[in-house]
Parts: structure tokens; C-alpha cells; sequence
């Protein structure tokens, strides 16, 4: 009987969903793994966790100086390195895994909060949408920041109905943020505005059991400012104090937060195959959330709250002085799901068009995409060629350059970790390596290409062995050299 229980049709369609966008988030898996400096960073910091033994309380440098993130990522990255014999490729099934917890957790929520057929079709925007798969397919610490946005929206609702599992659970999240991105502290107010809105007594034996939550999860941070005279605080209020682009104006940033808003949204639903008017888009879905509210779709109190939740991004990133990328808006993406949920559960003809219309524009987006050669599979064979000569050369150390842009001779540390091959540095004495990207650089003519990556061998005839072995330094730089955003 219980098994009858289980096999229902949204249990069916939930787990035709599930496999769907496990199918788009591993396919190609290594191919498309864009491996970069990042990843080269987590892959040293797993490192430092499971050789060196070094219980982490910090993990990499953000873009803002003196700022890092949470180690809770790196920890959670930890057993997908050990299963795969420390090779990176762990990182990619590990948020193979949260992809897959994320579309779970918008089916629960929607669940709760709208009912089964918004919980459907809220899950499978997520596992479909261009930009949430590729979200989830890039290795990084700020991934389920998606994730978290949907269980706060949860935790306000809890709030509003005055229940009191808003407490324990908003506390953990607000816990969670410093390990995933620090602009969801701007979500914070949205907590005392939902409890006033439910006209409900603060609880504070509950309101103890989330502060307990947040201290729990804030511990790594409490610690690392307690042993180092508060310097990330500090390093905190100097970036909201300090001019760090002078270049826009207030109504200039205004003007790209909206952009970049529309953008993200665009890129949700259309995949960007069309050339659809952001701002306009950002209008429409105002529009269609007035609606919503007009039709009871969406309560009045609930509607408050995700205006001030907007209005909280578009506020402090309009006054911030930082340039503003893409990734800072993540936390918006539940606000856009929940509309378009929500107007597609009200149709009672088109909706299954226009579910089928998003499929086809997503999923042909994804397939059609051009894969970057210059990833993980490059990386790790450009790595493998070049040990594998310095063993037919016998050479005891080597030393490697780079003809690129600034910054694309990051990322391929790790991978000369796992080769264990011992780097010198640069000197007439030593061979030299060089790797060039992309092929054709500076006009350069390389010697072998893999993918978009160029080598051009050592002149052998400079190096001979003696003279190399009478040079090589018992010093391998790859493993006590400088690495930016590292810190031991």
C-alpha cells in the first residue's frame, strides 16, 4: 500500500524532472567543466583539509580585500575529492548533488506555500532554465546561493503565518551566509517586517533556538575574527565606507542594476536566443505580480515582503560603490520563479505550450552551446604532456611560463600538484616550458595544441642534463609559492 501511496503523478513527474536536469547537469561533465582559477583554489584548500591535516577556519579571498569565505564549502567538497583519488572532477558531482537538493527544495516549498502544480512546474523552471543549469555546472562557492533564497522565502512565510519554525530555520540560514555570499545579508530585514506583518509576539524561547543556529554556523567566523583582531569586520566597514568605483553615478549604477537584473531574467527564461527588451521584461514581471496579488494568487502581506526584497538589492547596489556583476543578483532568481510559477499554474489553456515553447528554447540553447576548450580536459592533458616529457628528459625540475592575458596563467597548479611535478623558477639554466592561450597568441607558433591551449617545448639542446641537475633547487615552487586568494 505505501508503495502505491508513493507512486502518484506528481511523484512521477517529480522524478521525470529530477532525472531531466541530472541528465543536463552531468552531461559532458568533464567537457564542460570550466576549470579555472577558483577551482584551482578549492582543489588547494581540499588539499591543505585532507594532507596537511589543517582544519581550515576560512576559505578562499572574495573580490573584496581582506574578506574571505566560509570554509563550509570546501568541508562539503571534502568526500567527492576522496572518492575521486583527489582529482577535481569531485567538485563537479558535489554540486551535481545540490543541484539536484535545489530542485527538490523549490518543489517542497512551492508545495507548501502554492500547491502541487506550482511546485511542478517551479521545480522544473529550475532544472531546465539555461541559466540555473549552468549555474549549477559552475563549481563554485556561491552555487546554492539559489538554494538558500528559497528556503529564506520559506522562513518568511513561516514568519507570516506565525509559525514558529521561521525562528530555527531563518537563524541557520543567516549562519549559512558568510559561506556563501555576503550580499544576502541584505535580506535580513525582511525577518521583523514579516513577523509585524503577522501581527504575532516576537517568541523568544524560538528566537534563542535561531540564534543558537546562527552561532553554530557562524563559529569558523567568530573564531577566525576572535584570533585575528576582528580584521575581516574591520576589512567589512571599510568596503561600505570607501569609494571603490568613482566612475558611475548614482543614477549610472541604478541604470546597470536594473540591466543586470533584466539580464539574469532574460537569460532564465529565454536562454538568450531572443533578442526580448530586458528593461521591458523586468516590467512585465512587476506587472504580472500585481496581478497575481489582484487574483489572490500571491496574499498581500506575502506581496509586501518581496517588494521590500527587491527593492533591498536594487537600493543598496544602486548607493554600493563596487562595480556589480551578474552573480550578485542570484539571490533575486526566487522572486522571477515565483511569479512565472505562479502565472503558469493559473492558465488553464496555454500552459502546457508555453511550458513546452521554454523547453524548447532552453534545452536547445544548452545543446547547441559551444564547449570552451580551454577547461578541465585541456588543463589537466597540457599538464600531463609536459611531466610526461620532462620524465623522457630526465629533467629533475622544470619551470613553466605563460604567454596570455593577465590572468588566464592562473588554474593550472593543481594539476601540476597531482603530476608531482617539481617547478623551479624561471632561469637559463632550467628548462622552460611554455604555455600559451589562446593558440595564436602575440603570433606566437606553438609546438603541440590541445584544444584552445598552446605548448611550445624547451630548445633541449640549452639544457643539458648536468647543467640542469647542478641548478635545479630542492625547492618546489608550486607548493610554497605565493597564490592569490590562498592564504595557509
Amino acid at each position: 500500500m505505501k508503495l502505491r501511496k508513493l507512486i502518484t503523478k506528481e511523484n512521477i513527474l517529480l522524478a521525470a524532472i529530477l532525472v531531466l536536469a541530472l541528465a543536463l547537469r552531468i552531461y559532458q561533465a568533464k567537457e564542460r567543466f570550466l576549470y579555472n582559477h577558483d577551482n584551482d583554489l578549492a582543489s588547494w584548500i581540499v588539499k591543505d583539509i585532507v594532507v596537511n591535516r589543517h582544519y581550515r577556519l576560512i576559505g578562499q579571498m572574495t573580490s573584496t580585500m581582506g574578506i574571505f569565505i566560509g570554509p563550509l564549502y570546501y568541508y562539503y567538497l571534502v568526500p567527492f575529492y576522496l572518492i575521486t583519488k583527489m582529482d577535481p572532477i569531485g567538485g563537479v558531482y558535489a554540486i551535481t548533488f545540490l543541484g539536484l537538493a535545489s530542485i527538490l527544495s523549490f518543489y517542497f516549498v512551492f508545495l507548501r506555500l502554492f500547491g502541487k502544480k506550482a511546485g511542478l512546474i517551479a521545480s522544473l523552471v529550475y532544472a531546465v532554465s539555461y541559466a540555473m543549469v549552468f549555474n549549477d555546472r559552475e563549481v563554485v562557492p556561491t552555487m546554492p546561493v539559489v538554494m538558500w533564497s528559497v528556503w529564506y522565502f520559506y522562513a518568511i512565510n513561516l514568519f507570516l503565518k506565525g509559525k514558529r519554525g521561521g525562528y530555527l530555520l531563518s537563524g541557520i540560514l543567516i549562519g549559512l551566509i558568510w559561506h556563501l555570499n555576503m550580499a544576502l545579508i541584505l535580506l535580513l530585514p525582511l525577518i521583523p517586517v514579516s513577523i509585524y506583518l503577522s501581527k504575532k509576539r516576537v517568541d523568544w524561547a524560538e528566537a534563542g533556538k535561531g540564534l543558537i543556529g546562527t552561532f553554530l554556523f557562524s563559529l569558523p567566523l567568530i573564531l577566525f575574527e576572535l584570533r585575528h583582531n576582528f580584521s575581516q569586520t574591520k576589512a567589512f566597514i571599510v568596503s561600505l565606507t570607501t569609494e571603490q568605483n568613482a566612475v558611475f553615478t548614482l543614477v549610472e549604477r541604478f541604470q546597470r542594476v536594473v540591466t543586470l537584473t533584466g539580464k539574469n531574467l532574460s537569460s532564465m527564461i529565454f536562454a538568450n536566443s531572443v533578442d526580448f527588451p530586458t528593461t521591458l521584461l523586468v516590467a512585465i514581471f512587476l506587472g504580472l505580480l500585481i496581478y497575481l496579488v489582484y487574483k489572490k494568487a500571491i496574499k498581500k502581506h506575502l506581496f509586501y515582503l518581496m517588494v521590500v526584497w527587491l527593492a533591498l538589492y536594487v537600493a543598496f547596489f544602486s548607493i554600493y560603490s563596487k562595480v556589480l556583476s551578474e552573480y550578485y543578483l542570484s539571490g533575486l532568481a526566487i522572486i522571477w520563479i515565483t511569479v512565472l510559477a505562479l502565472s503558469l499554474a493559473r492558465l488553464k489553456k496555454g500552459a502546457l505550450l508555453l511550458l513546452l515553447l521554454f523547453l524548447g528554447l532552453n534545452l536547445n540553447a544548452f545543446f547547441v552551446s559551444s564547449v570552451n576548450r580551454s577547461g578541465y580536459v585541456e588543463r589537466k592533458e597540457i599538464v600531463r604532456v609536459i611531466e610526461e616529457d620532462r620524465k623522457e628528459h630526465n629533467y629533475p625540475c622544470i619551470s613553466i611560463s605563460y604567454i596570455t592575458s593577465p590572468g588566464y596563467d592562473l588554474g593550472y597548479r593543481y594539476f601540476f600538484y597531482l603530476a608531482g611535478t617539481p617547478l623551479n623558477k624561471i632561469s637559463d639554466k632550467v628548462p622552460v616550458y611554455t604555455i600559451i592561450f589562446p593558440l595564436g597568441k602575440d603570433s606566437v607558433q606553438e609546438d603541440r595544441a590541445i584544444g584552445a591551449i598552446g605548448l611550445i617545448y624547451p630548445d633541449y639542446k640549452r639544457y643539458p642534463l648536468e647543467t640542469v641537475k647542478a641548478n635545479c633547487s630542492p625547492e618546489n615552487i608550486n607548493l610554497t609559492g605565493d597564490m592569490f586568494g590562498y592564504t595557509q
